[in-house]
């Protein structure tokens, strides 16, 4: 953080508070117009500040302040460190949004903090700092506290008391989802005219070009419309055409050596052009053609910026109801995973809870639910994860799209590696264990033809039966709802070809054995002959001959006696023959 002479925000409230002054109607709009449009900004390059109070609002002049200490976002990610910084700092507290006491924050939960940031500016004059801070612990309670607050304004003749009242009304609701967004925030009277005072110029003010302009400025080649965008970012007309111009020369040329110069402008236009649906729709479609064809002729070179995703990820977030651009923007999301640094930045972002809202809003729509079930396996299998709670509700929701289009090979293959990684995160609870298992084994007996399906759903089920017993001896069980130990048989004869299958399958064979009571059941189903085969047939491959190695010998050590008996009557049988 700067060091400022001015000192901040929380000082000028403080020298007014002990004169007993309003705030000056000028002063308060020019400071609140520079911190919204900072908060915007963050929340535009999908940054959650969580600690926004006056202390850190440093004033640089006389109408002039900076929005500081964006650390927390990068520092404060530890739960308890958090818990204790807020119970040492009772002043820290109250600042923060409800759900931010439960270590849960959103874009919202700065406006909530911005929100208490207006509410005290406008009540300095007639509250101390013990009752203001009582203020704003109090409306975190009842929505009825903050009316008290707000009737205080109007009754102390405060400048402009209705438009302000609005406003806090908006941003200081308690529960998140009612809350305002920053974007919307800005088409509010008392916010449009903060803006307005702080010498910010609203886009909606500007008088478009002529289309003569534009079309004569985006004449020439590629670089010429390139440049073009760059240069007049601000002007959403401009933009729009040169989009649409270059979405016909992505389908002219196949080679597109000039992909990344393109794939980083569209991210800025979109990024910079949030609250236009017209621009958002153009720039996808422009980017899902470039990202279609990058992994189509580059597959080892897919653009990684994180500003990039930040573009697609703030797309998602503003219009979480458009159906069309969502299936793009998921599916582009998907295909930015594959790159490792892009991957990570999108686990960092915590947007579990994203995909959770797609999947739950649109399992009928086939491209959302196949990208976003992709997404969650890409970002959950090797993700260091601390809150599995967004992870469990995934469990249901993809145990909600297998039930409904278990026929569907392409969404089953999809769920399947899903509920794979799911289990292997131990996100599987005590309940649905048996659902899951019974669902897998579904998935392998439908669609047999399906190898990746059958890797990931034997996986699947090695995970299950490792972690619970009753997963375990519902795979064995013959009855109407589950084909039993017989399916693994089958499995075999369907790829006794394909080692990874005949590997995934053995690894689920050595998770059973380990339990004697099922250990007979595979010795009357000639489980132990499959092995042997194995042995025989795959002496190439060390890990598949491990594990069938390892299986053999505990089903020996298991139930010698039956194997015995078993032996015998085959000796028995040879000799009759």
């Amino acid at each position: 953080m700067r060091y400022s002479k001015k000192g901040n925000l929380s000082d000028l409230i403080a020298a007014h508070r002990d004169l007993k002054k309003k705030m000056d109607l000028m002063i308060m709009e020019k400071f609140l117009g520079q911190v919204l449009d900072a908060v915007a900004y963050l929340h535009q390059m999908n940054v959650i500040h969580r600690n926004i109070k006056p202390s850190n609002i440093i004033l640089i002049g006389e109408s002039y302040c900076m929005l500081e200490d964006l650390s927390v976002e990068t520092l404060m990610l530890d739960e308890a460190k958090w818990k204790i910084r807020a119970l040492e700092d009772p002043t820290f507290k109250s600042w923060m949004a409800p759900e931010a006491l439960e270590f849960i924050f959103s874009p919202k939960s700065d406006i909530w903090s911005l929100g208490c940031i207006i509410l005290d500016m406008a009540s300095c004059s007639y509250t101390n700092k013990a009752d203001a801070l009582a203020t704003r612990v109090a409306i975190r309670e009842h929505p009825k506290k903050l009316l008290k607050a707000l009737e205080k304004i109007r009754k102390h003749d405060i400048a402009k008391a209705d438009p302000i009242i609005d406003v806090l009304i908006a941003m200081l609701h308690i529960n998140p989802e009612d809350r305002i967004s920053a974007k919307n925030l800005m088409n509010l009277p008392f916010a449009s005219d903060c803006l307005l005072a702080s010498g910010i110029p609203l886009s909606k003010r500007k008088h478009p070009w002529p289309a003569s302009i534009t079309e004569t400025l985006l004449q020439g080649g590629l670089p010429n419309v390139i440049e073009v965008m760059n240069c007049f970012l601000d002007r959403p007309e401009v933009q729009i055409k040169a989009l649409e111009q270059l979405l016909v020369l992505v389908d002219q040329d196949e080679g597109l050596p000039w992909i990344f110069d393109v794939v980083e402008s569209v991210a800025t236009i979109i990024l910079s052009h949030q609250n236009n649906l017209q621009i958002q729709m153009c720039a996808c479609k422009l980017l899902s053609k470039v990202l279609s064809k990058a992994l189509l002729d580059h597959p080892d070179n897919v653009p990684n910026e994180k500003h990039v995703v930040d573009a697609l990820l703030s797309t998602w977030r503003n219009y979480p109801t458009n159906e069309e651009l969502l299936s793009m923007v998921c599916q582009m999301l998907l295909i930015i995973s594959s790159n490792e640094a892009s991957m990570e930045h999108l686990q960092n972002l915590c947007m579990f809870a994203d995909i959770n809202e797609c999947l739950n809003n649109f399992p009928h729509n086939k491209q959302i639910c196949l990208s976003c079930l992709g997404l969650l396996w890409s970002l959950t299998v090797n993700a260091a994860l601390v809150n599995k709670t967004p992870l469990k509700e995934a469990v249901q929701l993809t145990l909600k799209i297998l039930d409904i289009y278990l026929s569907d090979g392409d969404r089953a293959e999809s769920a399947c590696s899903a509920l794979w990684v799911l289990s292997l995160k131990g996100c599987i609870e005590g309940g649905e264990f048996e659902h899951v298992t019974l669902l897998l084994l579904k998935c392998i007996q439908l669609h047999m033809q399906r190898p990746v399906l059958v890797n990931n759903a034997y996986l699947g089920l090695a995970s299950l039966a490792r972690t619970s017993e009753l997963a375990a001896f519902r795979i064995i069980v013959i009855d109407e709802d589950s084909p039993g130990i017989s399916l693994i048989k089958v499995t075999y004869q369907a790829h006794k070809d394909d080692p990874e299958v005949v590997e995934n399958m053995c690894m689920l064979l050595l998770e059973l054995v380990l339990y004697d009571e099922i250990v007979p059941e595979l010795f009357s189903n000639n489980i132990d002959e499959m092995l042997l085969e194995i042995q025989a047939r795959f002496t190439s491959s060390e890990e598949l001959i491990k594990l069938a190695t390892k299986a053999i010998k505990k089903m020996n050590e298991s139930l010698p006696q039956m194997k015995s008996e078993k032996s015998q009557k085959q000796r028995n049988t040879r000799v009759h023959q």
